[in-house]
């Protein structure tokens, strides 16, 4: 009881100092683990073990990102993405509901092997400089792929649907049957929502000849990495082809081998400096140019490693489901399938992904079942609802993949994706009643 309420405290005081911007995110994931776990009596080898365990977790998308995003930004540098840009946006023109829409059908494609951070650096790559040349906020770029990913994140291979089934003792691809209708009314849904969100930006003012205020790009909008404006002596336009070949073989390695995403990335970087610049001084300069941006976000990613292990290590994450389950009123339980469904996001953000899965989903259904209410509409329910906190989750190291690469902050992520998310989330939980993929 007394971890689940030091658990909650912590993740408030975390979620409050980074919405507020009171600190930066990396004492804010250090300190406070540190000083509520010593607090509630562990000895500090004990919370060491914790943080040596938690930081093993996020080590290799810190690393990821920071081999991707020197990557795509040097490419972006050279000129890679020029033709793309202006190709989408000679065909797109002023209609920002159509760059809406290309998004949302770029991160759906990009997301059919599941691998969320593939997703991530497919899709912003290629949609961010168009945003900014058509002055779109980059965090509805964010959203937009958030929403993506999460309908089409229920597949049998991805980890969602994987870890449902294990709690359910039965086969992924069974659930998967069941989810496809879901998703074909999910894309849909994820759609119809791009339009809205281009029709929202175009009344702020978005377009090729932007007016207003609020379409204007501020400074901390531009991508991760660009530090300085491109220098036009970098751009290599007869190389184009060949960079995005060499793209190419990063993303089929990435989809169809076993090698670590960050190894694709690391072969991808070491082709891209020796096509792109002849002296060792160019190849070092151009990896200079943006460290800087890129290490911030790995060393942030490595901190929430340390707050996640020492929310698992305690146990604070156990008791907190405990305290949720408790605190359910009785009334609710003949309809706890679609209420949990729609509660799946807040819950999410807070818990996690496997303690969320494996503590907390496991709590619910036995809860459920004293009031009748099957396993199998329990599970589905909550599977579907979390799949849209994916996103927007601050201990989840793919959230700052994304934030990191679009250069927008948690605070503008959080306040402005995590409500469109939920309800797009209670939309979705609502249809797959009405489809039949759990009882209402």
């Amino acid at each position: 009881m007394l971890l689940g309420i030091a658990g909650f405290v912590l993740i408030g005081l975390v979620v409050y100092c980074l919405i507020s911007s009171k600190m930066n995110a990396i004492p804010i994931f250090v300190a406070f683990p540190i000083i509520i776990a010593l607090l509630c009596g562990f000895a500090p080898a004990e919370v060491f073990a914790f943080i040596k365990k938690g930081v093993g977790t996020t080590m290799s998308t810190a690393i990821l990102f920071l081999f991707s995003i020197v990557y795509f930004a040097l490419m972006n540098d050279v000129g890679m993405f020029d033709p793309l840009m202006n190709f989408l946006a000679k065909k797109a023109g002023n209609n920002i509901v159509l760059v809406t829409i290309a998004t949302g059908i770029i991160a759906t494609i990009a997301h059919l092997d599941g691998t969320t951070a593939g997703t991530c650096l497919i899709t912003v790559p290629a949609m961010l400089p168009l945003y900014k040349k058509l002055h779109i906020r980059p965090v509805v770029l964010c959203c937009i792929i958030s929403a993506a990913i999460s309908i089409m994140n229920l597949t049998p291979w991805g980890g969602p649907v994987a870890r449902t089934a294990i709690i359910l003792k039965t086969d992924a691809s069974i659930l998967w049957h069941e989810l496809l209708p879901l998703q074909g009314v999910g894309i849909l849904i994820v759609l119809g929502f791009c339009v809205y969100m281009g029709l929202l930006e175009k009344k702020r003012g978005a377009g090729l000849n932007p007016t207003g205020k609020a379409a204007e790009l501020t400074e901390d909008m531009s991508m991760a990495g660009n530090d300085a404006p491109a220098d036009p002596s970098l751009k290599r336009p007869k190389l184009v082809w060949i960079n995005w070949l060499v793209t190419l073989v990063v993303i089929l390695l990435m989809c169809f081998t076993k090698i670590p995403l960050y190894g694709a990335f690391m072969i991808g970087l070491a082709a891209a400096l020796i096509i792109n610049f002849r002296s060792s001084k160019e190849q070092a300069n151009a990896v200079k140019r943006h460290a800087s941006a890129a290490l911030l976000t790995p060393m942030i990613l490595l901190t929430t490693g340390i707050f996640l292990g020492i929310l698992n290590g305690t146990g604070m994450m156990k008791s907190m489901a405990n305290i949720l389950i408790n605190i359910m009123p009785n009334a609710l339980g003949p309809k706890l399938a679609t209420v949990m469904g729609c509660l799946s996001v807040p819950f999410g953000m807070m818990l996690g992904t496997d303690s969320f899965f494996f503590g907390f989903m496991p709590l619910c259904i036995g809860v459920a079942e004293k009031f009748g209410v099957a396993a199998h509409d329990i599970a589905m329910s909550m599977l579907i609802g979390k799949d849209f906190c994916i996103m927007v989750t601050p201990h989840n190291a793919t959230t700052w993949l994304l934030i990191g690469m679009a250069g927008v902050s948690l605070k503008d992520q959080l306040k402005f994706s995590a409500p469109y998310l939920w309800i797009l989330s209670i939309i979705t939980v609502f249809a797959a009643g009405i489809l039949g993929v759990f009882q209402m």
